[in-house]
C-alpha cells in the first residue's frame, strides 16, 4: 500500500498517544518513559529505548480542543498564578484533573529539562519532579555568547554525563552506530521541513497547516517517516497557485494562537496574507559537525530562543526579508516574553498585539483589529 501524507500522519500520531490513559486502559510502553522539554538532546533517549513526552506540545493539543479554560482554573485553584507560563499551567489542571482530549502521558520514570529555550522550563520540571518524586536532569546550553571551545567542552560533558546516567536508570547499553543514524534521520527532516516551507512566501500556503505539522518535527524529528512525509508534503506545495500578490504581505512573529482554529488570526487580516513566520523555523537545528557530539552541540546549544540578541536580530531580518512581508504581526506573548524580545530592531512596521498561545481570554480581538487595520491602510496609501 502507497504511503500517503494523511497515512504517515495517523500512524505517528497513533504510536505517540498510544499510551495515553484515555485508550491505553492502564497499559505502559515496556520500556522507561521520560517528559522532556521541546529542545532536550531525544537522539539520545531514544537510541537508549525511552519513550519520550512532550508535556509543552500536549498543553498546545488541549487548546487546540477548547479544554484549557477548566484546566488553567484548576491550576489557580492550587496556587499556580496564571501569570505563570499557560503551557505549564494548562498541564498542571490535567494532571490534578486527569482531562485531556487524549487522556493522560503515561507517568514519567525521569525527566529531562533543558534551558535553551526558556528559564521557566526547569522551574516547572522541577514541580513535576516533585510531584513525581523521580529523578530530574537538567542541561545547561550556554548559547552563543560563550567562547566556543570552552561551550563545547561544558556541554559535551552533560551529554556524557546525560548517558552514563540514563543507561544506569535504564540498564541499557547506549550504541553510537544507533544514536549516529538517529542523528541523521533528525537531519533529515529539519532538511524536509525547510523545503517545505520556503513555499509560504509565494505560494498559497494556508499557516495552519505549517503551524500543525511542524509539531512532528518535535515529537518525531528523529523518526524516518517523518523526513519521508515532509518531503511528499513539499511536493504537494510545489503544486499550489501562487499567492495573489494584491494581498499585503504580512511576517507573523510569535506563537500561533493554539486555541483558534486557524491557530492565526485570520479573520481580521482581511486583505492580507502571511508569508513567513519565524515559529516554524525554530526547530530548523543545525546538525553540523565532524563527530556525534559536535552535532548535537551545534544543535542544542544554538537553538533560536538561546542565541544572543545580537544573532537574533541578524537571523530574524533575514528571515523577513526572505519572506517579502511589507510589515508585521508582533505577538507580545503573556506566557513568553523571551520571544517578544526577539522582535527587536524590525525594519517594516509592526502591529503589536497582547496574546497567549493558549489562554483565549488575553486577546482583545478588537482592539488587535483595528491595530491591523491602521497599519495596512498607512502602507496602502503610504
Amino acid at each position: 500500500m502507497a504511503q500517503t501524507i494523511i497515512r504517515i500522519q495517523t500512524k505517528l500520531m497513533k504510536e505517540y498517544y498510544q499510551y495515553f490513559s484515555k485508550y491505553a486502559k492502564g497499559g505502559r510502553p515496556e520500556g522507561k518513559v521520560a517528559w522532556i522539554t521541546a529542545f532536550a538532546p531525544v537522539e539520545i533517549l531514544e537510541a537508549l529505548g525511552i519513550s519520550c513526552y512532550y508535556p509543552e506540545s500536549y498543553a498546545a493539543v488541549i487548546a487546540a480542543s477548547s479544554m484549557e479554560q477548566s484546566l488553567l482554573s484548576k491550576s489557580e485553584e492550587l496556587n499556580l498564578s496564571r501569570d505563570c507560563c499557560s503551557y505549564s499551567c494548562c498541564i498542571q489542571g490535567c494532571l490534578e484533573l486527569e482531562e485531556g482530549p487524549r487522556g493522560v502521558p503515561p507517568k514519567p520514570d525521569m525527566l529531562i529539562a533543558t534551558n535553551n529555550q526558556c528559564n521557566t522550563l526547569p522551574n516547572w520540571w522541577n514541580i513535576l519532579a516533585h510531584r513525581y518524586k523521580v529523578p530530574l536532569i537538567v542541561i545547561d546550553y550556554p548559547g552563543d555568547g560563550a567562547d566556543r571551545r570552552t561551550a563545547y567542552h561544558y556541554v559535551t560533558a552533560q551529554h556524557r554525563n546525560l548517558i552514563t546516567e540514563l543507561e544506569r536508570l535504564t540498564g541499557n547499553k547506549l550504541h553510537m552506530d544507533r544514536l549516529a543514524e538517529l542523528v541523521e534521520n533528525s537531519r533529515n527532516s529539519v532538511k524536509a521541513w525547510k523545503s517545505v516551507i520556503r513555499h509560504m512566501k509565494d505560494k498559497e500556503v494556508i499557516p495552519t497547516g505549517l503551524f500543525d505539522d511542524i509539531n512532528f518535527l518535535i515529537t518525531a524529528r528523529c523518526r524516518r517517516e517523518t523526513s519521508e512525509m515532509y518531503t511528499m508534503l513539499e511536493e504537494e506545495l510545489s503544486r499550489r497557485p501562487l499567492a495573489n500578490q494584491e494581498l499585503l504581505p504580512v511576517f507573523w512573529l510569535g506563537y500561533p494562537l493554539w486555541y483558534h482554529a486557524d491557530r492565526y488570526l485570520s479573520s481580521i487580516l482581511e486583505g492580507c496574507r502571511v508569508s513567513g513566520s519565524n515559529y516554524i523555523t525554530w526547530w530548523n537545528i543545525d546538525y553540523a559537525g565532524e563527530d556525534l557530539f559536535e552535532c548535537l552541540f551545534n544543535a542544542y546549544n544554538d537553538t533560536f530562543l538561546n542565541l544572543s540578541q545580537k544573532t537574533r536580530n541578524e537571523r530574524l531580518g533575514r528571515l523577513i526579508r526572505e519572506s517579502g512581508a511589507k510589515a508585521a504581526v508582533t505577538l507580545r506573548n503573556k506566557s513568553c516574553k523571551c520571544d517578544f524580545v526577539s522582535a527587536r530592531n524590525i525594519d517594516i512596521p509592526q502591529v503589536e498585539i497582547d496574546m497567549d498561545m493558549i489562554d483565549r481570554t488575553i486577546l482583545d480581538e478588537k482592539a488587535a483589529r483595528d491595530r491591523i487595520s491602521l497599519v495596512r491602510e498607512t502602507i496602502c496609501t503610504g
